[in-house]
């Protein structure tokens, strides 16, 4: 046992140093990365001559019956003894996926990752519009998609693949011919040859004719010492190398997360801005620096490609640490990606435009789950609420200040020991009593559980999962692998071992069963913080596992690393989905990810600082997270260290309110900073600024709900909302929230009083606070930028003319008790008086929304002339019956369902709708209802106008229409 002095060195260095570069390997401190970065040299320097040793054996080429997929065996020239089987797979929507694995009964390559991360085994194309085929020299397809002619191309010597577009280049794996698998081998083959000389001494011969491509020396094969630890590497090398070319596009995103800009910087070449590569391996990594490549909390290995002529990604399903250089060439991008072991699993998608790729990664990794509707509004946290009366206290505080949120969070202090589940008597007596306070007032409370269990017999969480035999193991495979975190001397449940899974699900039982031990003393709606699941580890290698650990399946923690976390993750929510019968949906917030994540859980920015530079940082994070699926995501509202003055509060509280996960959280050595402690006028903006995103939740409730369906972000910046514009492409400042027209631009710099907006669009844009309108100038209509007021109340937003916009303004404590407020719709007319948008309700809780209990209304504007004898124009507003209107994406759906009859009898209603960027006062409003039958009236209805004048738009305000949400009906605004 390591002496508690020890723990407390650990522990005090792991929560109180900055960042400390040398705590995390370098690519020079990496054998693999060095490999990898060396044979990039070798062939840079050998120029036009160097050549790939791998090809396609002609005569191996294997189609497969439907003509979708073909086989074929790879060779090296400097391994000949070697071969690798290959297979080139085109799925129904277009995605080519290629993989390839050494053919040995040796040892075993990782070959998992991309089960963990799919939804399913992507169907291949069946239609027959794509089928492989095989030629002389290369073995190629040719297909149409959304307009578009693809063409893949895979050539045998040396092996190449190659996507087209339209006939231009858009993706080339091994086009610098950097791919190399280090194939397994033993000692002994590695050994230099001996022969006698004249002497009869032993003089070795180096023979090694795969020098010009490997190199001469066997940099880190077999054992890597890194500070004070060594990797034993068992099964030698095994890593992979492969360079893939954007011929077509000079920006690339995605690879989160990087505390970096959202087109990536580069890391090689004369004018890099970084000289180590993108690094993807989860990491604790503490202060993290505002402006790195430096790998933090999750991986996604999934990169974007946009340029004039199309969007591209591929997503490389890899679990090991990896390494990605990024090298910029006129209007090209080469990236190499060094990983550490595993097979090649590459997927290209061919795009052609930013929505397609978004859809085709949602058909492999799945869509983002759709939350329960208190997780989108405001939590508070602190590491840490101190005791159950500081919980109460702090609830009360927020009712007395009117100050709405929705929930309390609770970190690792609740717990006796730092035994997760295990409430510490002394300060938390009485935990049931205190949720059911804070449920009472419509609220949930979140607490946390980390992956690390105190080895401690008498705690049953531990002794459970050590009789079960599912917790990790060292590298001898035998016992439990022992390290240090928060409880002192731990051990950490491996998630790939299918025995844990149902034991999870029984500890988080709020009852137990069959007398088991189980989580009584919580509630079916408390929801579950996953953090440190990196793994941290304080005394281990980068503050993680050693990467020699054995997990389920024989796997080492090398292969797995980046996977490790996400499972974690997703066995709570699966935990929390069968606590509750019928299931509640879960929330769960995790540190670490992967692809498939968004499946399961939020995500967070990790431990970022009090500082502008944090402030801003975290805009362009949650934007990237958003493009590689992670959308819901968001930073640490004030940044988890430090202690910012109210000028740099109140900017972050205007952050986060248009951050998908809006979270105020802070370290337990900083002051307290709930919002109703500033003083005046900094905790007035602070409440307003609250109770706009309560009003906005409808609008946010819909992004949610859009991306669920068709992945797309929450968050869109400017290349995403207009692919043809390159001034937008790296906009990195500035985002629309979903399809709702909302145009957003955080203030993240102090003592602003403006700020600038760039405007793609020849469109009309609307402040959203002072209806100023700001129109299209002929000479400039489009690429313009326009400053707009940003003292530190304000928010720069505007409203996309073409919008309609639902919100709920009655100020309530909680979102739950918004369920039955009315609507207002904010209209906001484009250039050619139209505008449209959509409202999508269901109870925000459970899973009857997928058996159709929901609402979901299309609002549309237009603008018409009539001509009867007299001309008149009319604006008309109108709701409709969207969710009737697509029965393929909603087929339970009945207009009467349960959920919509609840609305009806509660009188949920319009009460107000506002148009903005009418030109003339009206003659009359009127408003008629379309009832059971067809049969309807109309009414004339009480409204007001605010004639334009000088940058005002000209606003009617029409008075309580007194519309059902629920029903079909049009508002007629004539002049």
């Amino acid at each position: 046992m390591r002496s508690l002095s020890l723990l407390v060195a650990l522990l005090v260095s792991a929560s109180t140093l900055a960042f400390k570069r040398d705590s995390f390997k370098t690519c020079d401190q990496s054998g693999f990365c060095r490999r990898g970065r060396a044979l990039s040299a070798r062939a840079h320097a050998a120029g036009e001559s160097w050549q790939s040793p791998y090809y396609i054996d002609p005569d191996s080429i294997l189609p497969d019956p439907t003509g979708a997929l073909f086989t074929a065996t790879v060779k090296s020239s400097i391994h000949p003894q070697v071969s690798f089987s290959l297979e080139v797979r085109a799925h129904e929507d277009g995605v080519i996926r290629v993989q390839m694995d050494e053919v040995t009964r040796f040892r075993r390559h990782y070959n998992e990752a991309a089960s963990w991360a799919l939804v399913r085994d992507p169907p291949l194309s069946e239609s027959g519009h794509i089928r492989w085929l095989v030629g002389k020299k290369e073995t190629r397809t040719r297909y149409g998609w959304k307009g578009t002619t693809f063409e893949a191309v895979v050539q045998y010597n040396p092996l190449k693949v190659t996507l087209y577009t339209n006939g231009e280049e858009q993706v080339v794996f091994n086009g610098r011919g950097l791919l190399h698998m280090e194939h397994f081998r033993t000692k002994e083959d590695t050994q230099p040859l001996q022969i006698e000389g004249a002497e009869a001494e032993q003089v070795p011969l180096h023979v090694n004719n795969a020098a010009w491509f490997e190199g001469e020396e066997q940099d880190a094969w077999w054992e890597e010492t890194w500070s004070t630890w060594t990797d034993s590497k068992p099964k030698g090398p095994e890593s992979l190398s492969l360079d893939i070319t954007f011929p077509s596009h000079p920006h690339v995103y995605g690879i989160p997360e990087h505390a970096t800009n959202m087109s990536l910087p580069s890391t090689t070449g004369p004018d890099a801005t970084y000289s180590d590569p993108y690094r993807l391996y989860n990491s604790d990594v503490f202060e993290y620096l505002a402006d790195s490549p430096v790998g933090l909390y999750g991986s996604v290995p999934l990169m974007h490609a946009h340029g004039k002529k199309g969007t591209v990604a591929v997503f490389n399903a890899i679990a090991s640490d990896t390494w990605i250089d990024v090298g910029k060439k006129n209007d090209s991008t080469e990236t190499h990606w060094i990983s550490e072991s595993g097979i090649l699993d590459v997927f290209i998608l061919p795009g052609p435009d930013p929505a397609s790729v978004f859809y085709q990664y949602a058909r492999l990794t799945g869509t983002p789950m759709l939350p329960p509707l208190y997780s989108i509004a405001y939590h508070q946290c602190r590491w840490n609420y101190v005791n159950s009366e500081d919980i109460r206290a702090v609830q009360r505080r927020f009712d007395e200040e009117d100050i709405p949120v929705d929930v309390f969070w609770l970190d690792i202090e609740y717990a006796e020991g730092h035994k997760y589940f295990m409430w510490d008597e002394k300060t938390f007596p009485d935990p049931v009593e205190m949720i059911a306070d804070v449920e009472a007032k419509e609220r949930k409370m979140v607490v946390i559980v980390d992956p690390h269990f105190k080895r401690d017999s008498d705690y049953p969480v531990y002794q459970i999962a050590s009789d079960l035999d599912v917790l990790v193991k060292p590298k001898s495979g035998e016992g439990e692998y022992e390290g240090w975190c928060w409880p002192g001397s731990s051990s950490w449940i491996d998630f790939f071992n299918p025995k844990s899974w149902d034991m999870w699900v029984k500890l988080f039982k709020t009852k137990s069963i069959d007398g088991s031990w189980s989580w009584t003393q919580s509630s079916e709606n408390v929801g579950i913080w996953n953090d440190m699941n990196e793994p941290s580890v304080f005394n281990g290698p980068e503050i993680s596992m050693p990467r020699d650990n054995i997990h389920y399946g024989g796997w080492e923690h090398r292969d797995v690393h980046n996977i490790n976390g996400m499972l974690f993750a997703n066995q709570t929510y699966n935990a929390l989905y069968h606590r509750s019968d019928p299931p509640k949906r879960p929330f769960v917030l995790t540190r670490a990810y992967y692809a498939g994540t968004q499946r399961f859980a939020a995500i967070w920015t990790g431990d970022n600082l009090g500082t502008w530079e944090h402030m801003a940082v975290g805009v362009k994070m949650v934007l990237s997270n958003g493009l590689a699926g992670m959308v819901f995501a968001g930073s640490d509202v004030g940044g988890f260290f430090g202690n910012p003055d109210p000028e740099m509060l109140v900017r972050w509280y205007g952050v986060g309110v248009f951050s998908p996960f809006f979270r105020a959280h802070a370290h337990i050595d900083t002051k307290r900073r709930e919002p109703y402690l500033l003083d005046e006028p900094y905790k007035g903006m602070i409440k307003d600024m609250l109770r706009l995103r309560y009003a906005m939740l409808p609008i946010w409730y819909n992004a949610f709900k859009e991306s669920s369906w068709s992945g797309m972000p929450i968050l869109r910046p400017q290349y995403v909302m207009f692919p043809n514009d390159e001034q937008g492409y790296g906009i990195d400042d500035q985002f629309y929230l979903g399809s709702s027209g909302l145009l957003c631009k955080p203030v993240t710099t102090r003592g602003a009083t403006s700020a600038s907006v760039y405007l793609s669009d020849a469109q009309v844009y609307y402040d959203y606070f002072s209806q100023t309108a700001y129109h299209p100038s002929a000479s400039k209509p489009t690429g313009r930028t326009i400053t707009v007021p940003a003292a530190l109340h304000q928010i720069p937003l505007l409203i996309r003319g073409g919008s309609i916009l639902p919100t709920r303004e009655r100020p309530r404590r909680s979102s739950p008790l918004m369920q039955h407020d009315p609507f207002t719709l904010r209209v906001a007319l484009d250039v050619d008086g139209s505008a449209k948008g959509e409202l999508y309700l269901d109870d925000g809780e459970g899973f009857g929304y997928q058996q159709g209990e929901l609402v979901w209304r299309a609002f549309q504007a237009s603008t018409t002339h009539r001509n009867d004898g007299k001309a008149r124009r009319e604006i008309v507003v109108r709701s409709d019956d969207l969710a009737a209107a697509v029965p393929d994406m909603v087929p339970s759906y009945v207009p009467a369902n349960a959920f919509a009859r609840g609305l009806e009898e509660a009188d949920v209603r319009v009460e107000r709708v506002v148009v903005v960027g009418v030109d003339a006062r009206p003659v009359s409003v009127s408003v008629s209802v379309v009832l059971l039958g067809g049969e309807g009236g109309t009414r004339a209805l009480e409204w007001t106008y605010e004639a334009d004048g000088g940058d005002q738009a000209g606003v009617v305000v029409v008075k309580d229409p007194a519309v059902g949400i629920t029903k079909d009906w049009a508002v007629v605004i004539a002049f």
